[in-house]
């Protein structure tokens, strides 16, 4: 009879924990917004007319990741989480999540008649908690805006470009590259976290929940 009776309680928790655990590897996509600091950087490199090779560096700055784009500029594109005031002295900072980069063009009709590219730099979560709370409007919703934020500039592969976030959006600075880095790729952002260091318990539990979410979902 216990174990008639222990079975739908274990049952529960394991929805439980598992719909929480999948809950926080959403969130876990956006990253603590308290000051201003690099988040990406971004190298080109002439390929054809109108077209660059571009190499992008985010997230840890481990592994560059290389794309085609057409245009005269590049664009970037990130969501930002804002959380009430209420929910700032509770120690929820806001946040943010690199959502996109694509080319552009100066011109509107080069724009039109043409195809630049756009590529997505973050994987669709099973479930959107960031949307799903900015939809709620009353009284106790913690978030006070979710938002979009972009940021533009030439393709140019004379200089490095550095894209920095900050509470109001994003924002971008260059510097002159240096040729003899320029060729094999060394990145000029200093970051304090080792890439070979091991995920926490939480990434690995978020991601762990991600995936099954998708096993499941597919």
């Amino acid at each position: 009879m216990k174990r008639i009776i222990l079975l739908p309680i274990t049952a529960t928790l394991l929805v439980v924990t598992g719909t929480g655990l999948l809950l926080l590897s959403n969130l876990y996509t956006f990253h603590r917004l308290t000051d201003e600091s690099p988040i990406a950087e971004l190298r080109f490199a002439g390929s054809g007319p109108g077209e660059y090779q571009a190499s992008i560096a985010y997230g840890d700055f481990c592994t560059p990741e290389h794309y085609t784009l057409r245009g005269d500029q590049w664009r970037l594109d990130a969501m930002f989480l804002k959380w009430r005031a209420w929910a700032n002295l509770l120690g929820m900072d806001s946040m943010y999540r690199i959502e996109r980069l694509g080319g552009r063009y100066r011109n509107v009709d080069d724009e039109n008649a043409s195809m630049p590219r756009t590529y997505a730099l973050h994987e669709d979560s099973v479930i959107d908690l960031a949307g799903i709370m900015a939809d709620y409007e009353g009284r106790f919703s913690p978030v006070d805006t979710l938002y979009g934020s972009s940021v533009y500039a030439e393709m140019d592969p004379a200089y490095v470009y550095q894209v920095y976030r900050a509470q109001s959006g994003l924002l971008v600075r260059r510097v002159v590259a240096d040729g003899s880095e320029a060729g094999d790729g060394k990145l000029t952002i200093e970051i304090n976290k080792s890439c070979a260091g091991s995920p926490g318990l939480l990434e690995r539990a978020s991601r762990h929940a991600e995936r099954l979410a998708r096993d499941i979902s597919g």
